[in-house]
Parts: C-alpha cells; sequence; structure tokens
C-alpha cells in the first residue's frame, strides 16, 4: 500500500505505525507468528492487453561467470536481503509485540575505483501501547458518531551492525583482511557495533463513522527525540533510530462480504533533508473472501500485492520501489516481498 498505513494500522503491526489506532481495536487478537522475506526484485512484468508476460529481468537473465562482467552488472545495484519476524496480541485497547529483523545490503559503486558499501543490522526487541478513546461513536451494527483516541507506545530494543565504505581494491580492505584472526575481528574492524536503547511513541486518532463508512485521521510521533542507545560492544556508535513524525488520512467503506480502503500519507515531516515528494504515500486495498489486494504509491514509486486468506495461515506477496539514491527520484530499487502469517485468531466478544 506504499506504505500509507498511518491512518489504517489495523494488522499486527499497529504499534509500529501509531499506538492510537488501537483505539478502534476491539476484543481479543493474537498473532503467534507474521514473518517476511524481502529480497531483489527480478523479475520484468508486463500486464498490458497485448504483451502479458512475466520472466526474468534482462540484468539477472544469463548471469556471467567473470568477476569483471559481474560488477558491471551489478554496479550501483544494492544487493538486499531482509528477514522480519513479530509475534504479539492485541486485547481491547491494549497491545505488545516481540520483534525480530535482520537486514543486509551489499552495494557496489563507481566503476573506475570499485567501493563497496555493506549496510547490516539486527534489531531484536518488543514494543508495547495503549490507547483511550473520547467519544461514542463506532459500537453497533450500525455505527456513527465521532471517536477520538490518544496512544502511547514504548519499546525497548537492542540493535547491531555495521555501516561500512571501503575501496575494494585499496590498501584498507587488504589490510582488515589480513589482520583479522576470526569473523569477529573482521566485523570490529569493518565498524561492527552493538547497544540497547529504549524510544517513546505518541499518537491521536480521530474517527468519523456513517454507517458502513468510516473516515479517519491520525497523527504519530515515533522515537520521540530519537531512540538512542548505549554502545556495549564495539568502537563505533550505535546508530540512532531519528525521530518520525507521519500523518495519515484514511476512508474505508465495508460491505461485509468485501470492504475497500483508501489512504494518503506524509512521512517525516520534521525531516528538512528530504525533499516533499518523497514523504508523499497513496495505498489502496481491496478485501474480498480469500484474496486481498493492494496498489501503493511509496515516495515516488509503485508498490502493488495480493494476500492469500486461508484459515489459520495467510500468504503474501508484493513488488516495491524505493529510493536508492541520495535525491528524490534518482534512482528506484526495486524490490519483492513474500510475507507468512500463522495460525493467526480473533474474538470480538468484548
Amino acid at each position: 500500500m506504499g506504505d500509507a498505513y498511518t491512518a489504517i494500522a489495523d494488522d499486527d503491526s499497529t504499534l509500529f505505525y501509531n499506538p492510537a489506532a488501537l483505539g478502534r481495536h476491539r476484543g481479543l487478537t493474537v498473532y503467534p507468528l507474521r514473518s517476511n522475506i524481502e529480497v531483489p526484485d527480478v523479475v520484468d512484468t508486463s500486464f498490458s492487453i497485448d504483451n502479458f508476460s512475466i520472466g526474468l529481468s534482462d540484468q539477472f537473465d544469463n548471469f556471467p561467470s567473470e568477476p569483471e562482467d559481474i560488477a558491471d552488472r551489478i554496479i550501483g545495484v544494492p544487493l538486499y536481503l531482509k528477514l522480519a519476524g513479530n509475534a504479539g496480541f492485541k486485547f481491547l485497547n491494549f497491545g505488545m509485540n516481540f520483534f525480530a529483523t535482520a537486514k543486509t545490503e551489499f552495494t557496489l559503486e563507481n566503476a573506475i575505483h570499485p567501493t563497496l558499501n555493506i549496510d547490516y543490522r539486527l534489531d531484536r526487541g518488543f514494543i508495547t501501547g495503549a490507547a483511550i478513546n473520547f467519544g461514542s461513536g463506532g459500537l453497533g451494527q450500525n455505527p456513527t458518531g465521532h471517536v477520538t483516541s490518544i496512544g502511547a507506545g514504548v519499546k525497548i530494543m537492542n540493535r547491531q551492525g555495521l555501516d561500512s565504505s571501503t575501496n575494494l581494491f585499496g590498501p584498507e580492505l587488504i589490510d582488515i583482511i589480513q589482520n583479522s584472526g576470526s569473523y569477529t575481528d573482521l566485523r570490529n574492524q569493518l565498524g561492527f557495533s552493538k547497544g540497547s536503547g529504549h524510544g517513546f511513541d505518541l499518537g491521536i486518532e480521530h474517527n468519523y463513522y456513517a454507517g458502513r463508512t468510516r473516515y479517519t485521521f491520525g497523527l504519530s510521533m515515533l522515537d520521540i527525540s530519537d531512540t538512542n542507545f548505549k554502545t556495549e560492544e564495539g568502537s563505533t556508535p550505535v546508530p540512532a533510530q531519528e525521530e518520525s513524525v507521519n500523518f495519515g488520512s484514511s476512508f474505508n467503506q465495508d460491505f461485509g462480504v468485501f470492504d475497500y480502503s483508501l489512504a494518503f500519507d506524509l512521512h517525516n515531516l520534521v525531516d528538512d533533508r528530504a525533499e516533499f515528494g518523497s514523504k508523499i504515500h497513496l495505498g489502496a486495498r481491496v478485501r474480498i473472501p480469500v484474496i486481498n489486494l493492494y496498489l501503493g504509491w511509496n515516495g515516488g514509486y509503485m508498490s502493488w500485492g495480493l494476500q492469500a486468506d486461508l484459515m489459520f495461515l495467510r500468504l503474501g506477496l508484493g513488488f516495491y520501489g524505493i529510493e536508492a539514491g541520495r535525491r528524490y527520484l534518482q534512482k528506484e530499487s526495486q524490490r519483492a516481498v513474500i510475507t507468512l502469517s500463522l495460525a493467526e485468531f480473533s474474538f470480538d466478544a468484548f
């Protein structure tokens, strides 16, 4: 959905977008396991009527075996792998998630003087939060009226990783390899660090209900004043998780057999380094029996996907573009994501 989720956030990711969205939750919902894997998108697709095709992109088709040819193919293309998982529950307007996310990205740049950029990060921890509601709307079979929710969250997490840029054929990298007696020595010399920290989130959301229709407006302040980490290992400071202020609005209609949502987000409102276009996120979701469909605009690039809802198993496949350069619409990196959710169940009797 182009990451336009601040004013929707109605699944296991609520606390990662806006704790105030817990105010819309009813009953008990348990998420025993939600996992996803993200990789570079190596598939070219064409959905035009006269040319429907799905195949391997030219960049990865007939991949060469010689080092110099391989370098030509991957110059400037991030080689990316992300593994993530979380488990949690929501009870009335309270929620908690345990999470772990590992991300590794290699980028080879500059064909004349090749530079290898390595970005590795592993985050583990838990996040919890609650919301309180003001107003009596949103209740009953045919809800009407206004409800305002205020939510707060706290996270405790451990972060480890490295962010290194090294001349591939320079003496620095050779010295590091020669002077490293183990993998631990190698990663430490490349700038590995590890530490723990805690952060705080706040959010507010207003919902207007008119029968089957809901209008939602939300504002979230995540990692207030940055989430900083106390370094426990390594000589390099652990990168902080920067504060983000996000605004979102959504329009939803639920007809029982199917429902749809349209969403608009503005992300990182306090970040004056990013161009305005990169802050815009648009999303659409249509849910029908068994299948959910998604479409989005992710800060300048398209995204789309689908999810099969099979009783206690949900399997999703999505494709999206993300900015790989330093400026808005400078260089797109295409990625694919596979999600798997097992044994999710919900009771609405409360």
